[in-house]
């Protein structure tokens, strides 16, 4: 089963924006600093986002 978060995107003092995950986010999609992360666009104004491993690939199975 799928959990989803709301999270904002901020904007840092020099123009680039950025969304700060907490903890409970990384927690809780088994995610660590470092991790390389796919961003999908949903086409509705969401995106998904899923861990890639370390070859670059979807660690989802449903993807395969």
């Amino acid at each position: 089963m799928s959990k989803t978060w709301t999270l904002e995107i901020q904007q840092h003092e020099d123009g680039e924006y950025f969304i700060e995950f907490p903890d409970e986010v990384l927690e809780g999609a088994g995610w660590k600093e470092g991790d390389v992360i796919d961003w999908s666009d949903n086409g509705d104004g969401s995106w998904t986002l899923k861990k890639l491993d370390k070859n670059h690939e979807n660690t989802d199975a449903s993807k395969e």
